[in-house]
């Protein structure tokens, strides 16, 4: 490597350390100090664009602070003031000393290029700047030390974002000149303005003349109640595909934490978590029964999948479908001993546990013989049959108090040797386990056995295994009142339980699908049925006086993805409690019964059966597609013919094919005639419906139940959880705002959806700008006229300057490195919305949540004013208003409160009547409630909402007089 000054090779060390020489230009550096001193007044060019670290020379930093000191004091800086400052302080020398100082002014080109001068010094400084923020980063790289690789990420764009704020740093305060000259240029602007509309529109009259519209740097919170009421009961029971276990709702909401299944787009069920927990109070709700018996309580307002996709039950009637699972693979880990599996069945299937004995009643010998043979499977109990000749057979369970007492002499022999070998006196030992002499003399007696709480500690005392002195466990010696049997039908909480009580214990969810095979194989045993009847169906039922039971049985059926329905049975009995019978309905239902269960005992029944089925053809009425399906397949067909159709797929029509798609013939379309459409037409759509995992059930009542206590779930993305046996759903009016703002600019609008998915987020904008039914966007069945609709409404958005970023957990500063890009490439930003504020994040941050909370609305609006554009942010109010009879939010409403309201330029909250009273006249109207706003009045305004577009609109004036004011 060349010397450029002198020419000549420089050795490989001094090469290798040129090289490495951070940028810097000493010369320029010279000739700011030196015009500085040379020309004071040149410090109003350069004094907010430099720092003295800017400077590489450490000499050249102390004189620049030194300037700058005396810049602030006032105080002139030539040469002789700037040495003696620098002598005061003792650095005179390390800055250079007088010689330099003289040199420097003497050396300066010109005072008129300073502002050149200074801009080298920074640009060489940010140079360097970069090159040690690279060098950190590169070091955190290739040392992470236990951080994630996205922690690096996010620590590499702080160090490169701090670099870039501080070159777009602007100097200090503006004089009054400057500021009067701006003020009035605005009031120009605004004079020439036609209308009241100052700032981005917001699309609705009556909220545009409170705000004059959203202002640029603005901060706007758009807040409103988690979910707006769209709720289930408390009690409800979600399952857990991890255990199989059901999961009541509120134990979820209360531990924040929970696994459930969900429904995907392609309508399959896959596990998920949830991300938010709602506890919503008290709330009217309604219960939902449908055709297959299956029943639900949820709020008006909360959605259900139906053939025209989510719908709140508002706007769902009896004979309306909606989807629940028709199949949820899933099954628990936990297993039972053979022997318990079945004497759980016999119990609650003709087990009787009230009397003072337990009994079992069959006419079956075989059933009875298999019941003695489980029952001898526990300890020191004995089966006693009771046959008078004139009833049906009876099993006693007792205790068999000769096994007992067996048990108990061994014991005492036992306990005897161990303490003759360990010297110990009853006494001693009485003393050790601090019960009395004579318990322990009992004990040596065969007369009493330990309690189990008291057996550790005595086999301390002997030091022994309980083996040694319970050879055949400690039940098998004890007698507390209850056998065995009884004893482990109370951990089931079956004992003391009448027929209509009974309940499936929570075990039965949690087993393998072997052990839960063999447990239905057995439980169907008493009160199921197997048989053909006259006209040649088949069925399978089972009956029971317990509702509960029944719903459990049910819910178990569908784990194989057996469908079974429900019904109360006509009672002929006065005061006789209403008989229940479940039924399963289809054909592969009752097919899949047999392959996989069966019935002990009425193998014969069940072989019938299976022999009637083999000589029908395969159909399936029952789990058949909404016949809104029907206009979709027409939609694919158009006026091509049959033969046509299975001509350009390769396949030969059948004669006379007709899949009664039109006219009195019409109906659902099965499974396996959506499959071949599917197949035909190569539509995902109807290959997803074919193959999901989800029965269309109707609608057959819906009964109000009062005010009752609800929560709500958030699932991101899907948006739905399955509880009790239904799908069930979890941002309208801010995309509304988003949309009327990017029709009427050109600037940039960008969203943050860190709930809702981009494409979902934009097939509601595409329902809400062509007033199109969501539910059609959704699914793909538009009818004819709903395609103009659809085809404005893109393009009225192609050419927009819409951003959607739904990463999960944004933190601010990832969106303003975002927003500062999208500037960057595509021009100015003219509106930020952020769904919503409680999700955001900052990696590391430890503080607590609140705290969080208020660092993140302090960026938000650093953000606004940065970016000069409004950004809406939305946000969760407390539950607390709840409580209050006028359940119109005020500020103090907003969670983490403090430092939203006081960073926040604008609050509104949404408010809707019809949520928290279904039976309002004000339905279909929302008040937009302004609780705040720094430059402009507070009060309300009323919009009408339309459902089904997922949009707010302007009110008609007459509307205004229906309202009282809470």
């Amino acid at each position: 490597m060349l010397d450029t000054e002198t020419n000549q090779e420089l050795p490989i060390d001094e090469a290798l350390a040129a090289l490495k020489t951070p940028p810097h230009s000493i010369e320029a550096e010279q000739s700011v100090l030196g015009g500085l001193m040379l020309d004071n007044e040149a410090w109003d060019k350069v004094g907010h664009v430099l720092t003295s670290e800017d400077f590489y020379n450490p000499a050249h930093r102390k004189l620049y602070l030194c300037i700058q000191v005396l810049a602030q004091e006032m105080k002139p800086f030539d040469p002789v003031t700037v040495a003696e400052e620098l002598d005061r302080k003792g650095e005179l020398q390390d800055a250079g000393g007088v010689i330099y100082l003289t040199e420097l002014v003497e050396s300066i080109p010109s005072v008129a290029n300073m502002d050149a001068y200074a801009e080298i010094v920074r640009e060489r400084a940010v140079l360097r700047r970069l090159i040690s923020a690279s060098q950190r980063i590169a070091d955190s790289a290739y040392r992470p030390e236990g951080k994630k690789a996205d922690d690096i990420v996010e620590m590499a764009e702080r160090e490169m974002f701090n670099i870039s704020e501080s070159r777009e740093k602007e100097g200090g305060p503006i004089g009054a000149r400057e500021l009067l000259k701006k003020a009035v240029e605005k009031i120009d602007e605004l004079y020439k303005t036609t209308g009241a509309i100052t700032g981005i529109t917001t699309g609705f009259k009556d909220l545009d003349e409170m705000t004059s519209g959203f202002q640029r740097s603005d901060m706007i919170v758009v807040a409103a109640r988690p979910s707006m009421g769209k709720c289930i009961v408390a009690g409800s029971r979600v399952l857990d595909p991890e255990t199989g276990k059901l999961v009541l709702i509120d134990d979820i909401v209360r531990n924040k934490e929970g696994v459930l299944l969900s429904l995907g787009d392609d309508f399959r069920l896959l596990p998920a978590s949830p991300s938010a927990f709602v506890d919503d109070g008290m709330k009217p709700v309604f219960k939902v029964r449908t055709a297959l018996g299956r029943t639900i309580e949820t709020t008006l307002t909360h959605p259900f999948l139906s053939a025209d996709g989510w719908k709140p039950l508002g706007e769902l009637s009896v004979g309306d479908c909606v989807a629940v699972p028709r199949v949820l693979p899933v099954f628990g880990r936990e297993t039972l001993p053979e022997y318990q599996l079945k004497t759980l069945a016999y119990f609650i299937g003709d087990g009787g546990t009230t009397q003072s004995s337990l009994r079992f009643t069959n006419k079956d010998e075989s059933v009875l013989a298999d019941f003695e043979s489980a029952i001898s499977g526990f300890e020191s109990v004995k089966c006693t049959r009771i046959d008078n000749g004139t009833r049906t057979p009876s099993i006693r369970v007792s205790s068999d108090n000769e096994q007992v007492q067996s048990a108990r002499e061994s014991f005492a022999s036992q306990l005897s040797q161990q303490m003759a070998q360990k010297h110990l006196t009853g006494e001693q030992l009485a003393e050790a386990l601090g019960v009395a002499k004579s318990t322990v003399s009992h004990w040596k007696n065969a007369i009493s056995t330990p309690d189990s709480s008291i057996v550790p500690a005595l086999c301390k005392a002997l030091d022994v295994e309980e083996s040694a002195l319970f050879g055949e466990g400690v039940p098998a010696a004890s007698w507390l009142g209850k056998n065995s049997v009884a004893t482990w039908l109370e951990q089931q909480d079956l004992l003391n339980k009448l027929a209509y009580e009974k309940e499936l214990p929570e075990i039965v969810y949690q087993l393998e699908k072997s052990d839960l095979a063999l447990f239905l194989r057995h439980l169907f045993t008493c009160d199921g049925s197997a048989f053909v009847q006259g006209n040649g169906q088949c069925r399978i039922s089972y009956a029971s006086s317990s509702p509960e039971l029944i719903r459990g049985i049910q819910h178990l059926l569908i784990r194989f993805g057996i469908n079974a329905k429900i019904r109360a049975k006509a009672n002929n009995y006065e005061n006789a409690q209403t008989p229940w019978e479940l039924e399963i309905l289809s054909q592969s239902g009752i097919q899949t019964f047999i392959d996989e269960i069966g019935i002990f005992s009425k193998e014969e029944r069940v072989d019938a059966v299976r022999t009637a089925l083999s000589a029908k053809q395969s159909h399936d009425n029952s789990d058949t597609l909404p016949e809104s399906v029907c206009d979709y397949i027409l939609g694919l067909k158009g006026e091509r013919s049959w033969p046509e159709i299975f001509a350009a797929a390769g396949k030969v029509c059948p004669d006379g094919y007709n899949p009664h798609l039109v006219g009195a013939s019409r109906r659902g379309i099965s499974r396996t005639r959506a499959a071949l459409l599917a197949e035909l037409f190569h539509d995902d759509y109807l290959r997803n419906l074919s193959e999901s995992d989800v029965y269309w059930d109707e609608i057959v009542s819906i009964e109000s139940m009062g005010n009752k206590q609800v929560y709500d779930l958030t699932v991101d993305k899907t948006h739905n959880f399955v509880a009790e046996d239904f799908c069930v759903h979890n941002t309208t009016f801010s995309m509304n705002l988003v949309e009327n703002a990017l029709l009427a600019s050109e600037k940039c609008v960008v969203v943050f959806s860190l709930e809702m998915p981009a494409e979902q987020l934009m097939m509601r904008s595409l329902s809400s700008l062509g007033r199109i039914d969501q539910g059609k966007v959704r699914t793909g069945k538009l009818e004819d006229e709903d395609w103009p609709k659809l085809s404005n409404a893109v393009k009225s958005l192609k050419e927009k300057k819409l951003f959607i970023d739904d990463t999960a957990g944004i933190s601010p500063q990832e969106m303003r490195t975002r927003l500062r890009r999208i500037r960057r490439e595509h021009g100015e930003i003219g509106l930020v919305m952020i769904d919503y504020l409680q999700l955001m994040k900052i990696p590391g941050f430890t503080e607590g949540r609140t705290n969080e909370i208020s660092e993140i609305s302090r960026s938000i609006k650093a953000m606004a004013k940065e970016f000069e554009a409004p950004i809406i942010a939305l946000s969760q109010l407390n539950r607390s208003l709840e409580q209050r009879p006028n359940k119109r939010p005020v500020n103090s409403d907003l969670r983490e409160s403090g430092a939203i309201e006081q960073d926040a330029d604008v609050i509104m909250f949404i408010y809707r009547d019809e949520v928290y009273n279904p039976d309002t006249e004000h339905k279909g109207v929302a008040e937009i409630i302004i609780g705040k706003q720094r430059n402009g009045p507070i009060g309300s305004v009323r919009l009408a909402f339309i459902g089904r577009f997922t949009r707010f609109e302007n009110l008609a004036p007459e509307a205004y007089g229906n309202f009282d004011d809470d």
